[in-house]
């Protein structure tokens, strides 16, 4: 198993394609981890060298047991460590929601060692007065979970997140991804989201590689694209009609075909501003 140590902790990645083609970074959301790109780092790898890690707290990646061990600097320097750890200097990335958080943090600390960034289902702070009421109901949802998973533990957390879910597919789905987590590994990464800071003022000056900015129309993260399109015009954005939280895993087909033709258009050196739905 691929791994590489920071300060102590153990953070699993997994690779695929030519490590001679331009590498990509895949980040994964909250309490997912990297087996939810296979099918899109399938796509990848036939023009790239694809990297997929499990942040830590997720997957098999440590999960230490102090919750002071987990914020977004953390997450941002695991990010700048594994690159080292591949000696990797110049990379695209591509972040989903928790992923897409971790991704804007690295980026606008680290900007020189982006050829692009990918943000998709995700928003540069935890609050912001242009969001709408459903950002904050979804994040007051993760919160309710957060005192659950205090209170009684992860297994409590998954009965409760699923006892309403009709879908039984869908139900045992999210059921082995919160008992697939520790305690720790879920309130670190959750504190992690509330605690972060708004990096929304930073992005105009500091995100200088090309940008592509994705989210459903349906999603209740959806009024925080306009937040980072309204400071990266330079930016490519796309929407997804009929599509909630996670594109890349909704809509799979639509989601590759859009990442790469921005990608190719980057490799080709032209300009990615456009604004379309898809």
């Amino acid at each position: 198993m691929p791994t590489f140590q920071r300060e102590g902790v153990s953070l699993y990645y997994e690779m695929s394609g030519n490590p001679d083609n331009p590498p990509v970074v895949l980040l994964h959301g909250f309490t997912s981890d990297h087996r939810a790109w296979r099918q899109l780092s399938e796509v990848l790898a036939t023009s790239f060298w694809v990297v997929t890690p499990d942040l830590r707290g997720h997957g098999a990646s440590d999960a230490p047991d102090d919750l002071d061990s987990y914020s977004i600097e953390t997450y941002a320097d695991d990010l700048a460590g594994l690159l080292q750890h591949l000696q990797i200097d110049l990379t695209a990335i591509v972040g989903c929601s928790f992923g897409g958080m971790i991704a804007l943090e690295y980026s606008v600390q680290h900007p020189e060692t982006l050829s692009a960034l990918v943000l998709t289902d995700t928003s540069p702070a935890y609050e912001h007065p242009r969001y709408a009421q459903a950002f904050a109901a979804r994040e007051a949802g993760i919160s309710k979970n957060e005192e659950i998973a205090t209170r009684m533990g992860m297994e409590a957390l998954a009965k409760a997140a699923t006892e309403r879910v009709s879908d039984l597919f869908l139900a045992e789905s999210l059921r082995k991804r919160f008992i697939g987590m520790s305690r720790e590994g879920f309130l670190g990464a959750a504190k992690t989201r509330r605690e972060r800071r708004d990096v929304s003022g930073l992005l105009r000056a500091n995100l200088t590689m090309p940008v592509l900015l994705c989210a459903g129309q349906e999603d209740p993260v959806f009024s925080a694209l306009a937040v980072m399109a309204d400071e990266l015009p330079d930016a490519r954005v796309v929407e997804f009609e009929g599509c909630g939280h996670g594109v890349p895993f909704i809509k799979p087909g639509e989601f590759s075909g859009v990442l790469g033709e921005f990608l190719g258009d980057v490799r080709a050196g032209h300009a990615v501003a456009a604004h379309r739905t898809v």
